[in-house]
């Protein structure tokens, strides 16, 4: 299959645009890409939030450009963070659960970058970034800011590394990469974990959002709590939001407003993009689950993502079109005027930025949940969403205009609208896999799990028994 014949059968998944936002691209202009992991795009005012969880954020937003409708490849974090370093859905990287890596033949945003003369840094804070599952490919520096006991493993290491408070030490790191990067241009890629749970921010953000809070509940070990469950009194559930968007906060401050401080005080300031997203929300129980990884809604699905650069980029401009995880690899490299990987399957958003192209086409969102615990795929466009459960045996169809919250699916699969989505789904799906097949693979080796941190999974509820 060639390359325009896939171009064509991708159903415009895979374009090559011509058209740069009006200022010329910037080679050498420097890079930080932000993820937020367990970021929850509603609970930041710049997203519409009541409680001031996100001062610094939020300034950003107003004065770069916001994307109200951005959208995952999963609902956590390896093979999401893996499709937003290569600009391939889920179902292409191959990386769906821990018992899979990433194919050294694929092509990362930081070898690409890395080729193209940029010193390249990767700061992560949490286990599921490690290298063992190919995140460092392309990385100068892979820098492992986690804070537990690096002899622990298995479910030891999961635990600590859920109480641990990272931020800080990422933001030493980031300085101390900053330091020895003298005037050389870089790409800088930063993990912030400390939204995911366990949810316990310091002082004085675990009392900011509830402070007359009374009741015994908190946010420790919150997966194995039988207190955090569909039933709970209202205001215990409304404290474990407190709780999470004091984490929101604390990373807010101790991150990304450390972050601008550390460039404007090397002077970097004025000649970086910096690019801030995650790789998916958290439930509270809006469809019967609490947390992530359990299902393809879009309190899970849906994701933030602001870019911002002084006299690079529009100010103040919100888009409304709905966007991918995988758009934000070439968007980056096209605002860059570098070449994009030859094998992403992503789009630029500079058309969408640059207000002289009025962009309308629809970029499909194909996400997959595929683990011991749970096998979904999903196909969401801007006005509907088609969920296909392979476990529970059951497609569903929400009318998202209708049904924004997705809480009334369609199942009459006589339904005009429920066979034309079933019809898109497939071909989409059909596409994807055929795409896979055209790519070099070698043989990889599974990396290898200790049987410890798999019953810290299954304990999780992240693995169950077959």
């Amino acid at each position: 299959m060639n390359r325009l014949m896939v171009v064509f059968l991708t159903v415009s998944l895979i374009v090559t645009h011509g058209v740069f936002f009006s200022c010329r691209p910037r080679s050498h202009l420097n890079v930080v890409l932000v993820s937020i992991d367990t970021l929850r795009l509603d609970h930041l005012g710049c997203y519409g939030y009541n409680r001031e969880t996100s001062p610094t954020i939020d300034r950003l937003a107003r004065e770069g450009v916001l994307f109200e409708n951005a959208y995952s490849s999963t609902t956590w974090t390896l093979p999401a963070h893996l499709a937003l370093l290569t600009s391939l859905p889920d179902v292409v990287h191959g990386v769906l659960n821990e018992a899979f890596l990433l194919d050294q033949r694929r092509i990362t945003l930081a070898e690409i970058m890395k080729e193209n003369a940029y010193r390249t840094y990767g700061i992560f804070t949490g286990p599921f970034l490690l290298p063992r599952w190919g995140f460092d490919q392309g990385f100068d520096d892979y820098v492992d800011a986690t804070l537990y006991d690096k002899n622990l493993d298995g479910p030891e290491m999961l635990n600590a590394s859920e109480k641990d408070r990272t931020t800080p030490e990422a933001m030493k790191k980031t300085e101390s990469l900053l330091d020895q990067n003298g005037d050389k241009p870089f790409f800088l890629f930063l993990h912030l974990f400390d939204p995911h749970p366990d949810f316990i921010p310091p002082s004085p953000y675990d009392a900011m959002f509830d402070p007359d809070y009374s009741g015994e509940v908190d946010g420790i070990d919150i997966m194995n709590n039988p207190d955090v469950h569909k039933g709970m009194v209202l205001e215990d559930l409304d404290h474990l939001r407190a709780l999470y968007d004091g984490e929101i906060r604390f990373v807010d401050e101790a991150g990304i407003a450390e972050l601008i401080n550390a460039l404007t005080e090397r002077g970097l300031i004025d000649k970086t993009l910096i690019v801030i997203t995650s790789d998916h929300g958290e439930e509270f129980f809006e469809h019967g689950v609490f947390g992530h990884r359990q299902n393809l809604y879009d309190t899970t699905l849906r994701i933030p993502l602001i870019l911002w650069c002084p006299k690079q980029i529009p100010a103040g401009l919100v888009i409304k079109n709905q966007v991918r995880i995988i758009d934000i690899m070439p968007t980056i490299l096209d605002l860059l005027g570098l070449p994009q990987s030859p094998e992403g399957l992503g789009e630029s958003l500079i058309p969408l930025m640059d207000q002289q192209d009025k962009e309308t086409k629809e970029r499909p969102v194909f996400a997959v949940l595929k683990d011991y615990k749970c096998y979904q795929e999903a196909l969401r466009k801007s006005n509907y969403k088609f969920i296909r459960d392979y476990m529970g045996e059951v497609r569903l169809y929400f009318d998202l205009e209708r049904d924004p919250a997705e809480v009334h699916p369609l199942t009459d699969t006589t339904q005009q609208e429920f066979k034309n989505a079933t019809d898109d789904f497939f071909s989409i799906r059909l596409n994807l896999t055929s795409y896979r097949k055209t790519l070099p693979w070698s043989n990889i080796k599974a990396p290898e799990l200790d049987p410890k941190l798999i019953e810290r999974l299954k304990s999780l509820g992240y693995i169950k028994d077959k």
